[in-house]
């Protein structure tokens, strides 16, 4: 019996594809196209007469190569694994992921599984014998070709930062370049640093008030202008960091973006300590500026009618706040401004600026106004920075060749032809000093617009986040939007006696109660029934008379102690001497025991109240506001960029 082998049925190989592309505006065009046309090829050629199926192609469109998970890469991966493929084909290798890393780990972890993997190209093919050298090969070739395409599109910069160099730009304030085009501390500008931060750590200075230090000692910008105090925070900022970030854009060979960044440490600027004390004083002053008297709603923001800013002052022992005037003038030298309350006077400016802020979209586009074409300037600026940037970046390249060819045609021992040499290197160095100069400028230029740019900004959020519910706000964010709005508050009256309302000052509230008039003169019969009185036990004092009809005085007009400052009446001594002295009669009882034993004498009821005095408020975005206020300080009311505008005089 004759036996029949009959022929073995061949397995049908189950094929995938494998397909990527990194812009999505090659979805749809040749690219998917070709791979797809080259991995069928591939699959015809090599396979040819080997049953197979093609179960799926896998595309990634518009994901870059270096991520390392992707949806349909990760698809493809699971479908390996659940055993449902036995050939993967790729275009190329790239197509897998940019870095060795990512390329050796998916082809050994899938090739684990008993699956093919090949390369449309022919360059790999897990069934070759030189396939793990292969791969390594082409793998680290993918990832050096990667790197070679950032560096020619970054123009040599990534390369040059990377050896410690200056990429681009103009070095921080505190840093110039040396002839290798290396960052090194620039000696006279840390002179300006140091001097800045005794200014602002030691003795504590806003940034205004140490910008006019500067200014006083003759320190100038690095253009040559005066200081200004936004000006060297932003200097002071980049100057204390100690390192420079760059980010380089550019796109790869698939039309790709790229953006690598890099940090470039900076040679150190003065001590650890020192620097970051510098460094936590700056990082208060972030936002807006300072005022010297932070704690009160309108420090800053208010103006007397002698020019000087008033502060808030708290009396602790009335449970309140007064606005003084900040003129070291005294009365007997004709100096007449009035402190007036806190509580209302903020109150009567807060009303008015929120009537303002009850439309936010027209805040904001008083903001963006103002702001104007700040952004598309900073665009240009920045273009041509980087312009200039590339033209010194040939100069220095093209130095050397031509000063190399010109020594190379000249003779040596000839004098002329020495002195040729030399006027070429003056005339490049005169033309790299140019550039330089202009791109210092137009960098100092670009860091304003940027600030503008960053203070509208922070505008807009605030704003967005108050909405026009203003009159529930922190007394911070309260603050905060004076600062941004630069409202401004003149007193252009004085204030009243006589309305609603009433003083806290204890002596007034205890005439009030008590119906106890206050005298009007006293006559030298009356200090002598009351002078034993008020020195309570103690030899009477030269002053005593004074004082005692100075506080008559102040309560009739309910005037402050700081009226009465070194005032000559006492002897020249100041409003603490005063206050103290008429605290000590009133609390002891001394004060009403002498206007008993005083007998019947003239007096006047107890002022009832007080009206603020009339006040303008003016409100703008710009740094201009002071000298609008100037110009329309003749008695009319008026409007700064249309933001804020009343006339008060309030009963407090």
């Amino acid at each position: 019996m004759r036996s029949t082998t009959l022929p073995r049925k061949r397995k049908m190989l189950r094929v995938a594809i494998y397909l990527r592309v990194s812009t999505s505006k090659q979805l749809d065009g040749y690219g998917l196209d070709v791979q797809d046309e080259r991995c069928r090829a591939w699959i015809d050629y090599q396979l040819k007469g080997t049953p197979y199926t093609i179960v799926d192609v896998y595309c990634d469109g518009g994901v870059s190569g270096k991520l390392a998970h992707r949806d349909d890469l990760d698809r493809l991966t699971s479908d390996i694994e659940a055993g449902l493929i036995d050939v993967v084909v790729f275009a190329k290798l790239d197509r897998i992921g940019r870095t060795m890393r990512n390329i050796h780990r998916w082809v050994y972890d899938v090739t684990d599984f008993g699956v093919r993997v090949a390369t449309a190209d022919g360059r790999i093919d897990s069934e070759d014998q030189m396939f793990g050298i292969q791969l390594s090969l082409l793998a680290y070739m993918a990832e050096v070709e990667h790197a070679l395409i950032l560096e020619r599109t970054m123009g040599g910069r990534v390369k040059k930062i990377s050896g410690g160099g200056w990429a681009s730009g103009t070095p921080p304030y505190g840093y110039m370049l040396d002839e290798e085009g290396e960052p090194v501390v620039n000696p006279d500008e840390l002179e300006v640093i140091l001097k800045a931060a005794e200014f602002l750590v030691d003795q504590k200075m806003s940034r205004g008030q140490a910008a006019d230090a500067l200014n006083e000692l003759k320190y100038r910008t690095r253009t040559g202008k005066l200081w200004e105090g936004n000006n060297l925070v932003l200097r002071l900022r980049l100057a204390v960091r100690g390192y420079v970030d760059f980010t380089f854009s550019g796109m790869n060979e698939d039309g790709e973006e790229i953006t690598t960044s890099y940090r470039l440490e900076l040679p150190e600027l003065m001590p650890e300590d020192r620097r970051k004390a510098l460094e936590t004083a700056l990082e208060d002053m972030k936002g807006t500026p300072r005022t010297s008297y932070s704690n009160h709603l309108l420090s800053g923001h208010l103006i007397s009618q002698c020019g000087h800013s008033r502060y808030g002052s708290a009396r602790h022992e009335y449970n309140d706040v007064v606005y003084r005037c900040s003129n070291p003038a005294t009365a007997a030298e004709g100096h007449t401004c009035k402190q007036i309350p806190g509580e209302e006077t903020e109150k009567v400016v807060w009303d008015e600026v929120s009537k303002a802020l009850a439309d936010p979209e027209a805040i904001k586009g008083l903001i963006d106004e103002w702001l104007g074409s700040v952004p598309e300037r900073a665009e240009s600026y920045r273009a041509r920075v980087q312009e200039i940037d590339t033209k010194l970046n040939k100069l220095r390249n093209t130095r050397r060749k031509k000063i190399a060819m010109l020594v190379a045609s000249l003779d040596e021992d000839d004098e002329g032809d020495l002195k040729l040499i030399e006027e070429l290197k003056e005339e490049i160095a005169a033309k790299e000093k140019e550039l330089r100069e202009e791109q210092e400028r137009i960098t100092e230029w670009l860091e304003e617009a940027e600030h503008k740019e960053e203070k509208a900004g922070s505008m807009h959020a605030l704003i967005d986040r108050v909405g026009t519910n203003v009159q529930d706000l922190e007394r911070v964010d309260k603050k905060r939007i004076l600062e941004l709005l630069q409202v401004r508050v003149e007193i252009v009256g004085e204030s009243k006696s006589g309305q609603k309302g009433g003083s806290k000052d204890p002596m007034l509230e205890w005439h009030r109660e008590n119906g106890v008039t206050i005298p009007l003169t006293v006559s030298d019969e009356q200090w002598t029934q009351v002078e034993g009185i008020l020195a309570g036990g103690r030899k009477p004092k030269p002053e005593d008379r004074a004082c005692f009809e100075m506080l008559l005085e102040k309560l009739r007009h309910d005037k402050g102690w700081h009226d009465y400052d070194r005032d000559e009446r006492m002897g020249g001594k100041g409003w603490g001497f005063f206050y103290r002295l008429a605290r000590r009669w009133f609390t002891g009882g001394l004060y009403a025991k002498a206007l008993k034993m005083m007998g019947p004498y003239d007096g006047t009821e107890a002022p009832t109240g007080y009206t603020l005095p009339p006040m303008k408020i003016y409100g703008a975005i710009d740094d201009s506001t002071e000298d609008v206020v100037k110009r329309e300080a003749g008695g009319r009311t008026a409007s700064t960029k249309g933001i804020t505008a009343a006339s008060a005089g309030a009963a407090a």
